[in-house]
């Protein structure tokens, strides 16, 4: 097999072949006149006419030989096999046809629509055109690109060759599209508002930062679509505004999280959250219905139907339910007890981070769809109180699949009230709290003027990746990617391995064994890394001890497949080696099984006894810091 080099370099030499002929290999344009799914849906009135017609597109395969070749072009809307017939052409065409044609290819052509004897719709080429010659070839037609990091770097190919990925970005693009005609429909007015803020506000996340040259200013990116922004334009007149944008947030990466993703926000002025959430239900049906054809839905291990009544969970009182704390009277260190005993990490340990970490815990078990209401105030420093508890909020939140898929407010309008919440934000902040709300005292003078009861709602892209049952970067056209001269920087002598151990399997000591050990010679045997520094020392006797690895090994343990197939995920998405041990692979020898065993499965189906993960310490440190040590 050629390697692609070798490729490369035949490729460029049917380049050089075109233009000996004096042929243009990238003309600025070639003759099409329309689109392939035009010439399909019209094929059987323009096959009769018996007139040539032009379309262009790129040679997805290429078969024949001697007198007639046949190729297949993909224009992005549909596929027509083009017949290349000797005595249908030009000889001289035909012989550069042959010469010079390879799949990934762009050409025009042009002859006469007809059926081909298997019945296929077909043209049958009397000319064509070079519209870009290619110099590198498009990945194996089967496999497509199967690496994870490689998929990502070269998001091109990955849709060329995954039509399920290209149909998800459209269908992503329509998401929107209804989401925008269902907001208009009802009144509200699309808006623009600052990315750049001097103070971020609408959300608890940290901020990405960067410095305003002209100004000589430090600047942030907004972390909301406009909160504090959309709220000014309520005090100004305008009653029902809405803005779908980018909202940049400087946090991990997880299957529900990116530091780049769209939103959507709208405010209703002389609504409450009551409104709000008969808005956001119907809203949501029709999306699914306009987008997805349906409204049942079975994802991230939960079936659920959006056309089902919504149920009303009482934040307190679900967490008191599942934990037995009261999280309006707990302290600090009942909490940090019970997410011990119940083996959760948490993150800051202030008891607006415990409450929301106690409730992360129990809202995996709720299928929806429901709404979240009456979150304790201190989680909720942008809604107003419920005038029966005034430790409680009201705020709203869709539940489905065990996560919250958006977020919504009364909105709280009292500028002492504000103030006095944005204080105790700011509190959080000086203790060191990145994610905590930052002071906003324009906008609190802005309330001073009066701003009108209004219902607050915003919901992004993880609802669609929900609803579509795919990680959110997956359906991100071109998610952030660590440049590859930077990885090739690191210095490999801080690099570690470590392998994680699938404990909610609760393995048997042989199989842990028999998993690490697995890991490790697939590690070994894929590596690109040189793994020694020395072969082997002598002994003071003159004896050689062959030497380890030169990388540190951990071993720790994750609580389910499902965590073990993220942190695959998010280790690929960074360009970390990864490798896999299945059950299937301990109850075989046969490769062969495992294969057919697997392919029979979907990836959560299947039980991952562990996982090796081997890059720079730093990265690797951060992904699985979350990790309990193997014991």
């Amino acid at each position: 097999m050629a390697s692609l080099e070798e490729i490369r370099q035949a490729r460029l030499q049917k380049l050089e072949i075109l233009k000996s002929k004096g042929i243009n290999p990238y003309p600025a344009k070639v003759p099409r006149d329309f689109p392939i799914s035009i010439l399909k849906s019209e094929f059987d009135t323009r096959s009769k006419s018996g007139k040539p017609v032009s379309v262009a597109g790129r040679v997805m395969a290429l078969r024949g030989q001697g007198a007639i070749l046949f190729a297949v072009l993909f224009d992005g809307t549909e596929r027509i096999q083009a017949i290349v017939k000797k005595d249908e052409i030009k000889v001289d065409n035909f012989s550069l046809f042959t010469d010079t044609i390879d799949v990934g290819d762009f050409i025009s052509i042009t002859g006469v629509p007809a059926v081909s004897k298997t019945g296929e719709q077909s043209i049958i080429v009397n000319s064509w055109v070079m519209a870009c010659k290619s110099i590198l070839p498009l990945p194996e037609k089967w496999h497509g690109l199967q690496d994870v990091d490689e998929r990502y770097r070269k998001r091109y190919l990955d849709f060329l060759m995954n039509g399920e990925l290209r149909d998800l970005i459209v269908k992503k693009s329509k998401f929107w599209d209804v989401t925008r005609e269902f907001m208009k429909s009802k009144g509200f007015l699309e808006v623009e508002t600052p990315t750049l803020e001097t103070t971020t506000g609408g959300a608890e996340a940290t901020p990405f930062r960067t410095h305003h040259n002209d100004y000589d200013l430090d600047v942030y990116l907004r972390i909301s679509i406009g909160e504090l922004w959309q709220k000014r334009l309520m005090a100004g007149g305008f009653p029902k505004t809405f803005e779908i944008g980018k909202a940049y947030r400087n946090e991990g990466t997880s299957p529900e999280h990116a530091q780049e993703f769209t939103n959507m926000e709208f405010y209703w002025s002389f609504a409450d959250y009551n409104d709000g959430m008969e808005l956001v239900r119907e809203m949501y049906i029709e999306i699914a219905k306009k987008v997805f054809g349906t409204t049942k839905f079975t994802t991230h291990g939960h079936s659920f139907d959006l056309a089902d009544e919504w149920k009303k969970i009482d934040y307190v009182s679900k967490v008191k339910e599942m934990t037995n704390i009261d999280l309006l009277t707990a302290s600090e260190g009942d909490m940090k007890k019970k997410l011990d005993e119940l083996g959760v990490k948490y993150e800051g340990d202030n008891k607006e981070r415990l409450t929301d970490t106690l409730w992360k815990y129990c809202r995996r078990q709720i299928s929806g769809p429901a709404f979240l209401i009456n979150h304790p105030t201190l989680v909720a420093p942008l809604s107003k109180a419920n005038p029966d508890n005034i430790k409680t909020a009201q705020r709203f939140q869709p539940i489905i699949a065990g996560s919250e898929v958006g977020n919504g407010y009364s909105e709280l309008n009292d500028p002492i009230d504000q103030k006095q919440r944005f204080e105790a934000q700011q509190r959080l902040i000086d203790a060191g709290d990145t994610e905590a709300m930052m002071q906003d005292d324009e906008f609190v003078e802005m309330l001073e003027h009066g701003m009108p009861p209004t219902c607050g709602f915003g919901f992004g892209e993880r609802l669609f990746a929900f609803l579509a049952d795919k990680p959110l970067r997956e359906l991100q056209a071109f998610p952030l990617m660590r440049p590859l001269e930077e990885i090739k920087k690191k210095d490999k002598a801080t690099w570690v391995v470590t392998a994680i151990i699938n404990k909610g399997l609760n393995l048997e000591p042989w199989k842990v064994a028999n998993t690490i050990a697995h890991l490790g010679v697939a590690f070994g045997a894929r590596s690109k890394n040189n793994l020694f520094k020395f072969d082997s020392i002598k002994t003071q006797d003159n004896k050689n001890i062959r030497l380890n690895i030169r990388h540190a090994i951990m071993i720790k343990t994750a609580g389910s497949s499902e965590d073990i197939w993220r942190l695959s995920d998010l280790a690929q998405e960074r360009g970390l080696e990864i490798a896999h041990f299945t059950k299937e692979m301990i109850e075989t020898t046969s490769d062969n099984k495992v294969v057919e065993w697997t392919k029979a499965k979907d990836v959560k189906d299947i039980d991952f006894l562990g996982l090796l993960i081997f890059g720079p310490k730093s990265e690797v440190d951060e992904l699985t810091k979350g990790l309990e040590l193997f014991k």
